[in-house]
This record gives C-alpha cells, sequence and structure tokens, in this order.
C-alpha cells in the first residue's frame, strides 16, 4: 500500500535526483544552441553541469564517520554550490546570445532546476 498524498516528505537523496535532471537538461538544452555559440559558451556551461553532477556523487559516497570526512564533504558541498553559482551567470550571458532560442517557460524550468538544487545543498551542508 502507498503513502498517501498528503503524508509524502522529500526524499533523502532528492539532491541526486535533482542534480541528475539538471546535467539531463542542461545538455538537452546545449545541442540545441547554434553552432557558433557551442565553443563559446555551451560546452563550458554543459561541463559545469556535469561537474556539479561529479561532485553531489562524491558526496553521497561519503559518509560522515570522521571529521576529515566531513570536512571533505562539506568542502565539495560548498564546491557544487559555487559551480551552481557560476552556471547562474553562464545562463544570463547565454540569455543575451540565445535569448529566442528557448521559450520563457524553459528558461524558468533551467533556473528553477539550479535554485532547487542549491536550496537542498545548502540544507544538506547545515545537517549533522
Amino acid at each position: 500500500m502507498g503513502v498517501p498524498v498528503w503524508r509524502r516528505s522529500e526524499s533523502r537523496m532528492e539532491y541526486v535526483k535533482v542534480a541528475v535532471d539538471l546535467v539531463k537538461y542542461t545538455t538537452q538544452k546545449c545541442l540545441k544552441l547554434p553552432k557558433r555559440l557551442t565553443f563559446f559558451i555551451s560546452t563550458d556551461i554543459v561541463k559545469t553541469a556535469q561537474d556539479i553532477y561529479k561532485d553531489v556523487i562524491y558526496i553521497k559516497t561519503l559518509y560522515s564517520t570522521t571529521a576529515e570526512h566531513e570536512t571533505k564533504r562539506k568542502e565539495l558541498i560548498e564546491s557544487a554550490v559555487a559551480k551552481l553559482d557560476y552556471l547562474v551567470s553562464m545562463l544570463d550571458i547565454l540569455y543575451i546570445y540565445a535569448e529566442k532560442t528557448f521559450t520563457q517557460s524553459q528558461w524558468d524550468r533551467w533556473t528553477e532546476l539550479i535554485e532547487r538544487e542549491m536550496v537542498l545543498l545548502k540544507g544538506l551542508k547545515n545537517k549533522k
């Protein structure tokens, strides 16, 4: 028997799912960009999303069994958040050159994924 909708809560690994969604969505959208933007900006955007995903996977594998692991985990979370900030700034630049390439709802979806991941990672950092 399933859990009623009103009793459902967020998964503890939601940050991994959102990171996967972000890298998939970013790759999908960057493949649709004009070729002239590929070498100047879209490859950097996709690489940044992939780096965020790599950090998230590494965060998931580290357990807080020692102070050293806890420190490394917090460093990785800070790194992923910094990369998310960088991704936002790159999307701002992309918006200048490719505003008409995507609908407003597609731009909004992209920023929602980034904001959601940021909130989840910051919440993870504050957890003990």
